[in-house]
């Protein structure tokens, strides 16, 4: 058992300790919403003269103010209870303005649309302000012209099934109508949306941004992908059909020694890919560099499986790292590997989760199979297991093509490697190491280690 129980982090300068401070700072700068005193109401300064806020500036302020609080965990009874004896039009006005200017600013800070939903999805309280966020990305949608907008974006936009939007302006009000909320749950959710978006740290862009349609970001998009927000609709990658189809015999077929072999092969079929890149690369000086696609993670255990999707980035020639506070991983790569490895973990994280299932019900009375530690053993030991075998997969075919052609390729492919480890250092810089949380379970790392090990391979029979 060689196992490394580590995932790659990205290193927090824009950590949660570091921005709940900066938000706190913020706060004492410009004021509790308590406060804004009679202004509140009024509109005035309790003495008269000059306004030194209209209305419509206290409601952006006390928005944003509550949000921040509610993001930080601290009471916003005050926030919630001003902004809900004011006038609703003015609120529900401002609220738009804010959502509307948040969304444009995350499409600048490098967010694309799937994930953003799906962030919603994930980091609103309640369901309902997850549709408003959904709301808002639909009415900013709506006022963008599709010249300005990347055919890969409008893709993902026109894939998510957003709400109906007639308009830019009265949004907040259907929604708040077509969830039939009384005005102070209204207000609740609007902060809780808000307090969702409000704090998104920046991401590199993958797509060309809203309003520079033509124009490609630093890192370009993959040839092909299944299902990570690196790319959808671009033209077919023969290799990566053949591999698609590959695992998807391994994940369709109720034999584990079948399944297997169809993993492996496509694992081979993979390796044997990049080393024909490498040695046309090296011949023909193609100008081709290494790209990121993003994957999301799910919960539970995704510490556990960003370890699994890791591991199958270093096999495949590619790397990979977590971004622990919003459960997804950046992979960097050259194009194919980048697509190889997103069907890859996807089919091993489909097949370990169908083999804990069946582990579960194959368990002796009284063995704690559904508990974390147990199902958290079971995925790092059959990591650890894929781990090993992909590597003696890359070992065998490196050696059988050094057998067949020499060793002109390595440099080539060594070449290729160093490209990915400086593109992922351009990207990230320092990077810190976390230990995979979760207690050792002998049964759990037993079964994990069986699922895993299920079949001997037999590499002759794989490259045909």
């Amino acid at each position: 058992m060689s196992l490394a129980i580590v995932i790659v982090l990205v290193m927090g300068k824009n950590n949660k300790a570091h921005r709940a401070s900066k938000a706190k700072s913020c706060r004492k700068r410009r004021g509790d919403p308590s406060s804004w005193g009679s202004r509140t109401n009024s509109g005035r300064p309790p003495t008269g003269g000059e306004p030194l806020f209209n209305q419509e500036e206290i409601a952006r302020q006390l928005l944003l103010l509550t949000a921040r609080a509610h993001y930080l965990g601290d009471s916003t009874t005050e926030g919630l209870h001003r902004l809900t004896s004011m006038s609703p039009e003015v609120v529900d006005h401002e609220a738009e303005a804010a959502m509307l200017d948040q969304v444009g600013a995350i499409w600048m800070g490098g967010w694309q649309p799937a994930e953003l939903h799906r962030q919603a999805r994930l980091g609103c309280t309640a369901a309902a302000s997850a549709r408003l966020v959904h709301t808002a990305m639909a009415t900013d949608y709506v006022g963008r012209r599709s010249v300005t907008l990347d055919q890969q974006w409008i893709n993902q936009m026109e894939g998510l099934r957003l709400p109906d939007v007639d308009g830019r302006t009265g949004w907040v009000r259907r929604w708040i109508n077509n969830e039939s909320f009384d005005r102070a749950t209204a207000i609740s959710a609007i902060v809780d949306a808000l307090a969702n978006i409000l704090h998104l740290p920046k991401l590199e862009p993958i797509l060309p941004l809203p309003g520079t349609a033509g124009s490609r970001p630093k890192i370009p998009t993959p040839i092909h992908s299944s299902g990570g927000t690196g790319a959808s609709g671009a033209e077919a990658n023969p290799i990566l059909e053949r591999i698609r189809a590959l695992l998807a015999m391994a994940e369709s077929t109720t034999f584990e020694a079948e399944a297997t072999a169809f993993t492996a092969k496509a694992q081979a079929l993979m390796t044997r890919h990049a080393i024909d890149a490498a040695v046309l690369q090296g011949q023909n000086r193609v100008d081709e560099h290494p790209i990121t696609i993003r994957v999301p993670i799910d919960s539970p255990y995704a510490d556990a499986k960003s370890l699994l999707l890791q591991t199958v980035a270093q096999a495949t020639r590619c790397r990979a790292v977590f971004h622990g506070e919003l459960t997804l991983s950046s992979v960097v790569g050259f194009s194919t590997d980048v697509g190889a490895v997103e069907l890859l973990f996807t089919s091993l994280l489909l097949q370990a989760q169908t083999a804990l299932s069946d582990a579960t019900k194959r368990a002796p009375a009284g063995t704690r199979t559904r508990s974390q530690p147990y199902r958290s053993a079971f995925l790092l030991a059959y990591t650890g297991r894929i781990k090993d075998r992909l590597n003696e997969i890359n070992e065998a075919i490196i050696a059988e093509v050094k057998t067949e052609q020499g060793s002109d390729f390595l440099p080539v492919l060594r070449s290729r490697l160093a490209e990915v480890d400086e593109a992922m250092n351009d990207q990230f810089g320092d990077l810190i190491g976390s230990k995979v949380r979760g207690g050792y379970d002998p049964a759990g790392w037993a079964s994990g280690e069986a699922a895993a090990n299920k079949a001997q391979l037999n590499f002759g029979k794989l490259i045909s």
